[in-house]
């Protein structure tokens, strides 16, 4: 009794046909997979653009000891210029510096008016033409002296209604200049101690004051002294 004799109706026909249709099924899935892989192939060099040429440069062989001639120059170039360098011994010249003329370093010494006036609590007067405003020292400048000017009047500043009505207090401080005769010729506020409402009040006041003239050498300089005006309410 063979084997087909226990397989059910059709098995033993399918089972002579499995090779031919096997080998079959194997060709097709074979060429489907290389048409697959040329058009694969195809798509990538049509992204990628016509490749580029390949340029070959032949190789640069050096030898030792080569020697290249130069070009001789052309004939209408001009030949260099000869210099001709003196010999002999030479020596250091030391450096000297221009002689300048002497400057006078002493200022022409401004007229003063004479107490009681009132002329000398303005600004000081000019010296043939020149302001003399621009020939003082600027405010704060330290002066030489043996003695410093002492106060001897003082005046109160006027508290305006403004500033009082506004409740406005502070400290205003300013440089005075004083004078030959101890008048104030100029009174400037310092910087960092103004207060915008009170300042020309202490002004005001400050040109009024008196002081002993500063001595130096036993005479009398003018120099700048500071002086603080406090405003309070209370």
């Amino acid at each position: 009794m063979s084997l087909s004799d226990f397989m059910p109706y059709g098995a033993p026909e399918l089972l002579e046909g499995a090779s031919p249709r096997m080998a079959r099924a194997t060709f097709a899935a074979t060429g489907l997979v290389a048409a697959m892989v040329c058009c694969a192939g195809l798509i990538a060099s049509l992204a990628r653009g016509p490749a580029l040429p390949t340029i070959e440069i032949p190789p640069t062989v050096f030898k030792l000891n080569e020697f290249v001639p130069l070009e001789p120059p052309p004939s209408d170039a001009q030949p260099m210029p000869k210099v001709n360098v003196a010999t002999g011994a030479f020596h250091v010249v030391p450096y000297e510096p221009p002689v300048l003329p002497p400057i006078d370093p002493t200022l022409p010494i401004l007229p003063e008016v004479p107490p009681g006036t009132g002329a000398s609590d303005g600004p000081p007067h000019a010296v043939k033409g020149v302001d003399s405003i621009a020939q003082d020292p600027p405010p704060g400048t330290y002066v030489y002296t043996d003695e410093l000017p002492q106060l001897v009047r003082s005046v109160k500043p006027i508290y305006g209604d403004l500033p009082r009505d506004a409740g406005v207090e502070g400290t205003v401080k300013l440089w005075l200049y004083v004078g030959l005769d101890g008048h104030v010729l100029r009174a400037v506020v310092q910087p960092k101690g103004s207060v915008p409402m009170l300042d020309q009040a202490a002004i005001d006041a400050a040109l009024q004051f008196r002081f002993t003239p500063a001595l130096a050498n036993q005479k009398p300089v003018k120099v700048w002294v500071a002086q603080d005006f406090k405003f309070s309410l209370h």
